[in-house]
Order: structure tokens, then C-alpha cells, then sequence
């Protein structure tokens, strides 16, 4: 089941926006309509197995994204999907009344 929200403060915001490469981002998106294995997502974006898996790692570790395995054809599949579906990201350096917003 996927959490409604996560919010990340302080240090751990910028290691997670540090994390959000265009690829982690396209993955995001990807996972967000559907559950999908490494294999699949690495198909669809046009990137190795190996980049995509390294990738979602790093997902992982900032719990962003949950891993879970089923069997497959050859072997074990690692099925990836979103662990939450709002994330909010704060850095307290910045103060409204600092803040510019367009």
C-alpha cells in the first residue's frame, strides 16, 4: 500500500533532490501508473539494467520507491513501485520572507 505523504526536511531534502536525476524522475513517473519490473522499466527508458537497478536503489534507500521480488521466467524478477504519492521537500535555510515564488 502506498503512503498518501512523505515531507523530508533539512539535510535529507537535499540528499533526495540530489537523488532526483532526470532518469530517477522518469522512473518515478513510470512506477507511478503501474508496478513494473526492473527489465521493463530499463526497456521503456532505454538504459541498462544495471543504471535502472543502481537507480532504484538509491529510490529506495531515500523510501521513495518499495521493492518487493516474484518469480519470473528466468529467475527472480524485482518488482518496483511507488512507496508514497505526495512528496514534500522542505529546506528550513530558506524562509518565506527570503523566498521568490513565480
Amino acid at each position: 500500500m502506498t503512503s498518501e505523504e512523505m515531507i523530508i526536511v533539512g539535510e535529507d531534502a537535499l540528499k533526495a533532490a540530489d537523488a532526483l536525476t532526470e532518469s530517477s524522475s522518469r522512473i518515478l513517473q513510470l512506477i507511478s501508473k503501474e508496478r513494473l519490473d526492473v527489465s521493463t522499466i530499463a526497456k521503456r527508458l532505454n538504459l541498462s539494467e544495471a543504471y535502472i537497478s543502481e537507480q532504484i536503489h538509491r529510490l529506495e534507500e531515500l523510501k521513495l520507491v518499495k521493492v518487493s521480488y516474484e518469480p519470473g521466467r528466468r529467475g527472480i524478477r524485482k518488482i518496483c513501485e511507488l512507496a508514497v504519492k505526495k512528496i514534500v521537500m522542505v529546506d528550513p535555510t530558506i524562509s518565506l520572507s527570503s523566498a521568490v515564488f513565480v
